[in-house]
């Protein structure tokens, strides 16, 4: 690098913008000046070495922008998705197609530039005068024409704020068709968000390419090109304002929320897990349910009760008994067959049930176990002895009840400055976490990712050390609710942990929040504070309870099981439905697949506890994340060519919502 380039360089690059800039923004700002300085040079004669402070300044800006692409998510496999149910001939086909077109010839012309800068020394003079003629032609197959011709497909001259431009017809699209975006694990915001990066991206190379055509017909004599040039940097200003503008009208339109639909097929253990034996259908006779031994009362007489003995040890000596609390016993009817798994382990304690009626509980079609006749009888003539079905809350102690919910905090590791990229619900042993994975974070919102970080208490819940309500949360009959929520941290703040905790008899989740500098990526993280929604039954407008009617199991429903749940609700755990499913699981089912937009390369601002079901089913609890809100960043004005070494802050003040 010559050394007058040099040092109106490190002058270009000491200055920073008064707001927080996005990262192509900086980078078109640090590129017009390099290019700007440039010119000084080339305007002051410098006639020996302006040849080499040229071709530095290209090279220079050239690495810039590998750098930079290699931090732009490729917007090839969202065409192809948009694409894959896409009516042949829409508007947004046709200009899908022409802007991947116009893409590949701007990025093909850049690519003959980088070999001519390798070889500049070899190429013919020649050679690099037409590469520049064609770059600054008034031809419409010009560069100047394809950058002007993606800026059209950009914006519309009569609304620029949305209109035609092709965010707007892929936003459309995304959420007509689209609007989960799960093949891409990636928000809605963030696919705008980087097809603008990817666009500005372009729009910079093609005014960089531009500008130095103008600098080799000038060192070529062909010409003194000062206006030229300053008209291209004029109307690239023109074009980035337009560009920004329709982004940012995009942006504001754009869901920032993200979760994950159902997989290709369901698997425990890998996709999802389950509650078990918190509610679960039960036969007990009610002989079996009193310490006489009697048969006095009736089975709607036990609405909390507990298994005192086995009676001749008829069938209650055949299944497992209840060690828990006996609740809501019904009589349905007095003679059944009972399908019993074939499995010590199986969660369930019946396959099905068939009544002498013909009534059945449960889907009677096979039986992987045995089947017993089971029939109330009289005693002493005089009394009948019923079997009664009723739920089961089985004792905690007992090691096949997973009902545990970990109270413990899953933060991040701020005094590092990471902040949270993903989250999931996951099971160890019996127990229910929160888990965070976690990047570190970079200048402009750049996230380098990291990994999983491990709980740091994984317990027992009969473990010596642990205690109920401050370490864990048993789901009980009483104590099942929990509350749904989207929280999301106020402006200047990202994401940096997340927790349950108690508010009542309600399992409550919470967010860490934590203000940052933009431009430095730098996490204030002393001034972290929790977030919540602590709304309860005794305020003026409570929680509203989403309610499961007849809820089967979920993994059998044959459709993809939207988000039907709302901010500031709640709903109860509770059994599956007893026709359906003998009241054997309990529901919902916890979706335990990882919410990681862009593989824990992505800012998150909030996250949230939602259900996903329809009419019927279980569904599932699942978790779900906010991507930061990059709208207020896209910023496009450039630097005075008068001013631009003014000395500028680079602190972030947050805009207060």
């Amino acid at each position: 690098m010559s050394a007058t380039w040099g040092a109106a360089l490190v002058i270009t690059l000491a200055i920073g913008p008064a707001f927080g800039l996005t990262k192509t923004n900086q980078l078109s700002n640090d590129i017009v000046n390099s290019i700007t300085d440039t010119w000084k040079l080339i305007n002051e004669g410098y006639k020996d070495d302006v040849s080499a402070d040229v071709i530095e300044m290209m090279r220079y800006v050239n690495k810039r922008l590998e750098e930079a692409e290699r931090k732009v998510l490729n917007v090839g496999p969202v065409i192809s998705m948009l694409g894959k149910e896409m009516k042949r001939g829409t508007r947004l086909e046709l200009k899908l197609n022409d802007m991947s077109n116009l893409l590949y010839r701007l990025e093909t012309s850049h690519s003959t530039m980088k070999n001519y800068l390798d070889y500049y020394e070899s190429i013919d003079e020649s050679t690099m005068e037409d590469f520049a003629r064609y770059c600054v032609s008034h031809s419409p197959e010009s560069l100047r024409g394809l950058v002007e011709r993606i800026n059209l497909l950009m914006v519309n001259k009569e609304d620029i704020l949305l209109g035609w431009s092709i965010l707007g017809l892929i936003l459309q699209n995304v959420k007509e068709e689209h609007p989960d975006l799960c093949e891409l694990q990636m928000s809605q915001h963030q696919l705008i968000f980087d097809m603008y990066n990817t666009i500005s991206l372009a729009e910079i190379k093609g005014y960089a390419m531009m500008q130095f055509s103008w600098m080799l017909l000038r060192i070529y004599g062909k010409g003194n090109f000062t206006q030229e040039a300053s008209l291209t940097r004029q109307r690239y200003g023109q074009r980035t304002n337009q560009t920004a503008a329709a982004a940012r009208a995009a942006l504001s339109l754009a869901k920032r929320d993200l979760h994950r639909c159902d997989p290709a097929a369901h698997k425990e253990g890998v996709t999802y897990d389950m509650v078990k034996r918190l509610l679960q259908g039960y036969i007990e006779n009610e002989v079996d349910m009193n310490s006489d031994g009697t048969c006095r009362e009736n089975c709607a007489y036990y609405t909390v009760a507990e298994n005192k003995n086995c009676y001749q040890d008829l069938f209650c000596k055949k299944q497992t008994r209840c060690g828990g609390r006996i609740i809501d016993c019904t009589f349905l009817e007095s003679d059944m067959w009972v399908c019993q798994p074939n499995y010590r382990h199986d969660h369930r304690r019946y396959e099905w049930i068939k009544y002498e009626s013909g009534r059945t509980l449960g889907h009677p079609d096979t039986c992987s176990g045995s089947v017993t006749k089971v029939d109330s009888w009289w005693k002493w003539n005089l009394l009948h002895c019923s079997y009664c079905f009723c739920l089961c809350e089985e004792d905690i102690h007992d090691n096949r009840t997973q009902r545990f919910f970990s109270l413990g905090e899953s933060v991040a590791d701020v005094e590092n400055n990471k902040v949270v990229t993903g989250l999931r619900l996951v099971k160890y042993g019996r127990v229910f976490h929160l888990q965070i994975s976690q990047g570190t974070l970079g200048e402009r919102g750049l996230v380098t990712p990291g990994s999983w970080v491990e709980p740091e208490n994984k317990f027992d819940p009969k473990d010596y050390e642990v205690n109920e309500g401050v370490d864990f949360h048993t789901l009980t009959y009483e104590k099942r609710a929990i509350d749904l929520d989207e929280l999301d941290s106020p402006s200047g703040h990202v994401m940096t942990g997340a927790r349950f905790r108690m508010i009542g008899a309600h399992l409550h989740f919470e967010i860490r929040s934590t203000p940052f500098n933009y431009t430095t990526g730098a996490l204030s993280h002393q001034k972290s504070v929790w977030i919540s929604n602590d709304n309860t039954d005794g305020t003026f407008t409570p929680r509203k309870k989403l309610e499961l009617s007849a809820p089967d199991i979920p993994t059998r429903s044959g459709m993809s099981l939207p988000v039907d749940s709302q901010h500031d609700q709640y709903m109860e755990f509770t059994h599956t439905d007893m026709n359906k499913d003998a009241a054997q699981n309990t529901v919902p089912f916890i979706d335990i697949q990882p919410v990681e937009p862009l593989k824990g390369a992505a800012l998150l601002s909030g996250a949230g506890i939602i259900h996903r079901g329809a009419s019927g089913s279980g569904g599932f609890l699942a978790a779900k994340v906010i991507t930061y809100d990059f709208s207020k960043h896209v910023q496009a004005e450039l630097p005075s060519e008068e001013n631009y070494h003014e000395d500028d802050t680079t602190d972030f003040v947050p805009v207060v919502n």
